[in-house]
């Protein structure tokens, strides 16, 4: 059986105001690496980012300078939770279908085709925060690194990964933990899928 995502990992803050510490009541500093998990829970393989967030607080329990972020859409919201980061990750999925299922993909700002959080037809896109957050004299990170999954199921109701993309958060998670780190991982275009 798929995993199935019940309730966010030991570590995992779902967004609201004023976890970045800007928007709400918190005055706290903010870590200066976040971990964006972006997606649906409840529409099977597009919540894969929230489960990639489950498994990187995990591996990341041990760190106060690492925050993990389950965020179920962009735009503004990404703002305030970017603003005074030093490196940032975003996952998200895809839904192109120009690959299998499962696979991993390193985008950049050019490249968000099939990201449905990361180039939003209802929000402020992904290269248009980073560019208003600066415009505002606000510090954001020098180094975003940006993975996709390709999805099989994003338009079924359904709390569980397929497979192959559930493979996929154990190859993204290895990629960001050395991100963090700081050896920026070597990618694999099309990792094993089971």
């Amino acid at each position: 059986m798929a995993p199935s995502r019940k309730s966010p990992a030991l570590g995992v803050q779902a967004w609201n105001l004023g976890v970045a510490g800007k928007s709400g009541t918190d005055p706290s500093p903010v870590s200066p690496f976040v971990i964006v998990g972006l997606g649906n829970e409840i529409a099977s393989d597009d919540g894969v980012g929230l489960f990639a967030a489950d498994a990187l607080a995990v591996r990341f329990s041990d760190r106060d300078d690492v925050e993990v972020i389950a965020l179920p859409w962009a735009g503004f919201a990404l703002l305030d939770v970017l603003r005074d980061r030093k490196r940032a990750v975003l996952i998200d999925s895809l839904a192109t279908g120009a690959r299998p299922p499962g696979t991993v993909v390193r985008l950049d700002e050019g490249d968000f085709g099939g990201s449905v959080r990361l180039n939003s037809f209802h929000d402020i896109n992904y290269p248009t925060v980073m560019a208003l957050g600066r415009s505002m004299g606000w510090e954001m990170p020098e180094k975003v690194a940006i993975w996709g999954i390709e999805t099989a199921i994003t338009d079924e109701f359904g709390e569980e990964l397929t497979p192959n993309v559930a493979h996929a958060v154990g190859v993204v998670a290895n990629q960001v933990v050395a991100f963090i780190n700081g050896a920026d991982a070597a990618i694999d275009e099309r990792p094993d899928v089971p």
